[in-house]
């Protein structure tokens, strides 16, 4: 993917294992196309590499070598390889928001895996998920392993690269960080969780189980598509299948249409 002069590539993790009714008061009749013969939504896990100037920036960083009922991660420092890129080469992270699978690497054996980079967390997930531990201890341990490399963020518009810059968009967490990519008249919008799937494209109502405030998850969902049907404007959740962008497409008659970018 390519947002003017600035790269985006996927390095893929693994995979984790959604089921319908993670959405609340979701109507799958006009979605089945998304879910396998078992009924479930199995989606991407992973990262993505950002190639902008002479900057190396991962955004997230997978969920780590892990195996259960939900998540088989551990691919990413593989895929990471097959793009030419060791794990001392980036520079930057950030990380949209501290659940599993979107922190997974960050750490290893109690020290940071990416020994060269700045680590640009929301303000508000640090202090839910590391000083007050809601997400249990273990995770507040792992992430103080890497304290001395974390910046936090607490508003818009910071910028963090050449053509990068931040956008908070609570709910899903409290700290919840999406990253914009800009160059020239173009323009890409990485959400983290802020949409799981194609879906919530259409039905931004659908609440997800583990949105910390499912009301403001909601209308940050609303405004970011509605904000994505500026023109030369992508979304690009960290699920959708293929790890790809969304474009919002004008159709000749009716509403518009999302295709896959």
């Amino acid at each position: 993917m390519r947002v003017g002069d600035i790269s985006i590539e996927a390095a893929f993790d693994g995979t984790a294992v959604l089921l319908p009714d993670m959405w609340v008061g979701s109507d799958w009749t006009e979605h089945q196309h998304l879910l396998d013969a078992d009924g479930r939504m199995v989606v991407p896990v992973g990262a993505f590499v950002v190639r902008t100037g002479d900057r190396l920036v991962l955004l997230d960083a997978g969920v780590g070598d892990v195996h259960d009922e939900m998540f088989d991660g551990g691919e990413l420092m593989t895929s990471l390889r097959q793009l030419g890129v060791g794990a001392a080469d980036i520079d930057t992270i950030v990380v949209s928001h501290l659940h599993t699978d979107h922190m997974g690497w960050l750490e290893q054996e109690g020290r940071p895996t990416f020994t060269n980079a700045t680590v640009h967390i929301g303000a508000a997930d640090w202090d839910h998920f590391v000083v007050q531990a809601q997400g249990g201890r273990k995770r507040a341990a792992r992430l103080q392993a890497i304290e001395e490399r974390v910046e936090l963020i607490d508003r818009d518009g910071v910028t963090i690269a050449p053509g990068l810059t931040t956008r908070l968009t609570p709910g899903h967490t409290p700290g919840h960080l999406s990253t914009v990519i800009s160059s020239g008249d173009e323009r890409m919008i990485v959400l983290g969780d802020s949409l799981h799937c194609p879906a919530q494209l259409t039905e931004t109502e659908w609440e997800f189980v583990y949105d910390v405030d499912p009301a403001l998850a909601r209308t940050t969902r609303a405004a970011l598509v509605r904000e994505a049907e500026q023109p030369g404007t992508s979304l690009l959740p960290c699920h959708f299948p293929g790890m790809q962008s969304a474009r919002l497409v004008p159709a000749s008659a009716g509403p518009p249409s999302w295709v896959l970018a």
